[in-house]
């Protein structure tokens, strides 16, 4: 199955806003390439995966973590 054609029903996004908030649904809702074009943007910005780790650096194995 391809991952980029999965369409959900609108009832799933609808929950999605309701325990999580409409941005979060939002975010669902966009196509995956354009996800991961903002993501690239937010690494590109802050330039260091280590920014959005949840475990600082020195916990996490930091940029050189396998």
């Amino acid at each position: 199955m391809n991952v980029d054609s999965l369409k959900l029903p609108d009832s799933y996004y609808e929950h999605l806003a309701e325990i999580m908030g409409q941005e979060a649904a939002d975010w669902a809702r966009l196509p995956r390439a354009e996800r991961e074009r903002e993501l690239t943007r937010h690494h590109m910005l802050y330039n260091t995966p280590d920014d959005l780790s949840l475990w600082p650096a020195e916990l996490d194995g930091g940029v050189d973590r396998p």
